[in-house]
């Protein structure tokens, strides 16, 4: 409760001295142990603080509130204002405290330990494609590796993949994808809505930030509509040669492309389609890699290649549905408690265990 207090007293631009002479605190310390957790709230207290800082009472004992513990990195359009994006993050939030509690609750603590990338001091994009390579034979994802990319970050590395919908402002892809991370628990949010080869990247970059948020944690915004000329940040640029390298490793392109077709831009357009990546992704990726010169990259990059469509991800993950399903079936969540924490109806709640193949443990 301590990290929700100050929280919401940071939200509210307070400084302590200035809460605690609210609070009626004879100094800041009190409210300092508090707010570090060596110290319960008195009911009181909990009341007054909720009056000055406007917040309900409600807001400060929800077991799914991740707000003070959580940080996001979220890629999002500029366009979207920090009002609608703080409350956007407050809804993911629930949702991310809600499989937090259920995992807790059905497998026990999370792993003791966590996989990171060995980071030199100063990184370089070589560096970048080398952890690519590597991430992407650790966890075996084949010649294709999109194809099996959500499912083993899951299994193999204990991050959750989560495919949500991002209708924040007037356009449904102003926030295409998120990394949140809390101390015990990192999850890879996504817009479902977005294209494949844009969801399959953002995978990929975000499993970046996953794998690097101790050494180099990045910032609460990465616009995802960059303009041209603007630079773009130096952690950003690694993960997204970081997801290049995971989704298109050399030995993939070795083995799809033999050497008489590394002057075909047609053929190689054909390479990007099966590998689900889009063609200035195979382009650029093929120029670092040494493949092919500049003019074939700027060939390959200006084909045309029709939108084809696409199935749409299943909403949030079957893994998701399950921890759902199991938890309210053993009494660990209520239908209604879970619903509120989704943002749903009880009936979109049982929509969404129908969807994932599973029997619907409430009645309506």
């Amino acid at each position: 409760m301590g990290a929700r207090i100050r929280a919401a007293r940071e939200s509210a631009g307070m400084t302590q001295a200035q809460l605690s002479e609210a609070l009626g605190f004879a100094d800041r310390q009190t409210l300092s142990t508090i707010e570090n957790g060596d110290r319960r709230v008195q009911a009181a207290e909990l009341v007054r603080a909720s009056q000055v800082l406007g917040h309900a009472i409600d807001w400060f004992i929800d077991p799914f509130v991740v707000t003070g513990e959580a940080r996001f990195s979220w890629r999002v359009a500029q366009t979207v204002p920090d009002a609608l994006l703080d409350e956007f993050e407050s809804r993911i939030g629930q949702l991310v405290g809600l499989m937090r509690h259920l995992k807790v609750a059905l497998h026990g603590p999370s792993r003791a330990l966590t996989p990171m990338l060995r980071i030199p001091p100063h990184p370089t994009f070589e560096d970048a494609w080398a952890w690519g390579e590597a991430v992407a034979q650790e966890l075996e994802l084949g010649t294709i590796p999109s194809e099996k990319l959500v499912d083993h970050i899951e299994r193999k590395l204990d991050i959750s993949v989560l495919f949500i919908d991002a209708e924040v402002a007037m356009d449904p892809k102003d926030i295409s994808g998120a990394m949140c991370r809390l101390s015990d628990l990192g999850v890879i949010v996504i817009n479902r809505q977005e294209s494949t080869v844009r969801r399959n990247f953002d995978v990929a970059h975000e499993l970046f930030h996953a794998l690097t948020w101790d050494a180099m944690p990045p910032d609460r915004r990465d616009p995802s509509d960059q303009p041209a000329g603007k630079r773009v940040p130096r952690i950003e640029q690694l993960a997204d040669n970081f997801a290049a390298a995971v989704l298109m490793p050399k030995a993939t392109l070795d083995k799809l492309i033999p050497q008489e077709h590394l002057t075909d831009a047609a053929y190689l357009a054909s390479v990007a389609r099966e590998l689900q990546v889009s063609t200035g992704a195979l382009a650029y990726r093929l120029l670092n890699a040494k493949m092919i010169d500049k003019s074939i990259c700027d060939a390959l990059r200006e084909v045309y290649t029709p939108k084809a469509r696409t199935e749409m991800p299943k909403l949030l993950s079957a893994s998701f549905a399950t921890l759902l399903h199991d938890g309210i079936a053993h009494g660990h969540v209520s239908a209604r408690k879970a619903a509120k924490a989704l943002s749903m109806r009880l009936d979109q709640l049982a929509e969404l265990m129908t969807e994932h193949g599973k029997a619907v443990p409430f009645s309506m």
